[in-house]
């Protein structure tokens, strides 16, 4: 049996909640959109885990970074779900400057629903062939 709509949309939700709270610097509650013991996996190699290591993460990143998705697949069962994601990552600039595309690659996550809301269980991140472009180290007017 296919995930019915409501679960599509919560999940694409899901996916749209992380971005907008990870760039916006709320780093517990983006923590908040794992299971407790959940994982984040992106070429570190013991990735991130549970909620304080996510929080901290969440907190450390540069408040001119923009993660934008596409391309959500969706495909589940009951309160299971496999999701991939294609992902860009850029680097936003004061006026007048460049922007600059961080990172491509795809998120390959696993998805479970406990209390009625979807939660990530793990998100892997696959890059692309390239190396991420290097943050800035400051941004005026932020």
């Amino acid at each position: 049996m296919a995930l019915p709509v409501e679960d599509i949309l919560a999940i694409q939700k899901l996916a749209a909640d992380y971005n907008h709270l990870i760039d916006s610097g709320s780093a517990e509650a983006w923590a908040q959109l794992f299971v407790n013991d959940g994982t984040l996996e992106f070429g570190m190699p013991e990735g991130v885990k549970g909620h304080e290591e996510l929080a901290k993460f969440a907190a450390s990143i540069n408040p001119a970074t923009r993660h934008v998705i596409s391309n959500l697949s969706i495909d589940g069962d009951g309160n299971e779900a496999i999701a991939s994601v294609y992902l860009e990552v850029y680097y936003t600039a004061p006026p007048g400057q460049p922007r600059e595309l961080a990172i491509t690659g795809v998120y390959r996550d696993h998805l479970r629903k406990e209390d009625g809301r979807w939660r990530y269980v793990s998100r892997r991140l696959v890059p692309d062939l390239g190396d991420w472009a290097p943050a800035p180290e400051t941004v005026p007017g932020l």
